[in-house]
């Protein structure tokens, strides 16, 4: 059928149909006419293919040459239409691979589109079942959010909120168009807005977890304590395709934290005043009996020189015996004040800006309970030094205790400033400012002195403490008046490589 009937049934159609129609025309034209002859030929190897369209130029070449090349009606040919009769079978055999060539190619051209469109087709319905999939994940994906009881939120790529679960909407009591984009930090307290935007953008552009504790205000209008985390989640490429987020109520824990500081506190003054009770009962014990021998010494000495003559030998004896006991008592002070300028401090390397971070992070609480914003100002470039760190820190913790006390005072701004520097190429300086109502003259003289203090119950020790540590690490402490009113204390730590 395929290589037979079927090409000689088409060939032999298109020929017999040609024939008819030259036979028609023929009776009119002197010549013989052989041009539909062509006809059936590119019909036959259209419809037929090669092997049709040969057939025909046979067939149509067997016309001609019976019925229209002289002597007609015979299959001799004379030689003046031989090579017309050559010209027409090489001009039909070149249509009909032409016609059978352009027949192939456009039905490969049809089933390439065919192909094309059912491949377009398939991709179109993976595409849509992908989707369809997609969303059946974001549905159960958001049902799983609705149904944990976590505040959940969800981001962009770029950090930007785009989705908050119910949860968190109750609490903030906020529709969901009110907590995506910017408008998330507005939920926050100020004092923690701009602390979070900072954290956020470094996470998401160094593309690593995100970890930070700020204050959430409720629908109530109040503010809890909660610690808030994210991760993103990467593509295959390793693309942050997004980022989920979580916020965990910490707000027992940092009460709990602040009562355990306030209990810290308390028995740090409890234990100060132990001390101070123990080291006079020492003082006491110690300078009782050197004083209670030069009492007795003077008694005595008085009724030498009271004697009738005077007794200037036993008096001079008992007088030298008063200048031992009061050397003795001066022993005794000193061995006191001893204590105060404590062991050599052990010295190892250490990073200031990190001590004063450290130092931030404990004064948090504090300051939060004062309502005083304490910033810092910090020198990146500052060298590693040697010093004991547990000193150094204290002398500062002192000193920002100190400042928060004096900021208390006042109703003016209540913020305190702890700066480094990198100063002469040698030295660090550590500044703590505060903007309280500052120090008279008198008080600025004196606040060094031992036992000397402006608080009602303060011991006076602190700042005499602190300055011996600083000057046993080599370094000197001293404190200036602040311009717009405060003060300033200051001090300085070698660098020693």
């Amino acid at each position: 059928m395929e290589y037979g009937v079927r090409p000689s049934a088409i060939a032999g159609f298109f020929v017999y149909a040609a024939l008819l129609w030259t036979l028609l025309f023929q009776q009119g034209i002197s010549y013989p006419f052989v041009f539909l002859f062509f006809g059936a030929v590119m019909g036959s190897a259209w419809f037929g293919g090669t092997l049709a369209g040969l057939l025909s130029v046979a067939l149509s070449t067997l016309a001609i040459t019976y019925f229209f090349v002289p002597p007609v009606f015979s299959m001799s040919v004379n030689r003046a239409s031989k090579s017309y009769l050559v010209a027409y079978a090489i001009c039909a055999t070149a249509i009909s691979w032409v016609s059978s060539s352009r027949k192939r190619a456009e039905t490969r051209i049809l089933n390439s589109r065919d192909q094309l469109e059912e491949r377009v087709q398939e991709r179109s319905a993976e595409i849509q079942r992908s989707h369809e999939e997609i969303v059946e994940s974001e549905r159960q994906l958001r049902l799983l959010t609705e149904a944990i009881p976590q505040q959940i939120w969800r981001a962009a790529a770029d950090g930007t909120i785009e989705y908050c679960n119910q949860h968190l909407l109750n609490y903030t009591g906020r529709t969901a168009d009110r907590m995506t984009g910017d408008q998330f930090v507005s939920v926050l307290h100020g004092d923690d807005r701009e602390g979070f935007s900072e954290a956020w953008a470094n996470a998401v552009n160094l593309a690593v977890e995100f970890e930070d504790e700020c204050r959430i205000c409720g629908a109530d209008g109040h503010y809890r304590w909660f610690l808030i985390r994210s991760i993103p989640q990467f593509s295959t490429n390793g693309q942050i395709v997004r980022w989920y987020g979580t916020h965990i109520d910490i707000e027992n824990r940092h009460r709990a934290e602040h009562a355990l500081n306030l209990a810290q506190v308390e028995l740090s003054q409890q234990s100060r005043t132990l001390s101070m009770g123990e080291m006079a009962a020492s003082i006491a014990h110690e300078l009782n009996q050197p004083i209670t021998a030069v009492v007795t010494h003077a008694y005595a000495c008085r009724q030498w020189l009271a004697a009738d003559p005077p007794n200037l030998e036993r008096a001079s004896s008992t007088a030298e015996k008063i200048v031992q006991e009061s050397t003795r008592a001066s022993a005794v002070v000193a061995g006191v004040r001893g204590l105060f300028q404590g062991r050599e401090p052990t010295r190892e390397s250490a990073d200031i800006n990190r001590l004063v971070r450290s130092l931030v992070q404990l004064l948090r609480d504090e300051a939060i309970q004062r309502d005083v914003i304490v910033r810092t100002r910090l020198d990146t470039n500052l060298p590693q030094t040697l010093c004991d760190p547990v000193q150094i820190q204290q002398v500062m913790l002192n000193l920002a205790i100190n400042g928060m006390d004096a900021i208390a005072k006042t109703d003016g701004p209540r913020e305190l400033l702890i700066e480094s520097a990198f100063r002469d190429s040698h030295e660090i300086l550590i500044r703590v400012e505060d903007s309280g109502s500052g120090m008279d003259a008198d008080t600025n003289e004196r606040i060094f002195v031992p036992f000397f203090t402006t608080k009602p119950h303060g011991a006076g020790l602190g700042l005499s403490i602190s300055r011996s540590i600083i000057e046993a690490h080599d370094g000197k402490l001293w404190a200036t008046p602040r311009m717009a009113g405060g003060t300033v204390f200051q001090f300085t730590i070698p660098v020693v490589s």
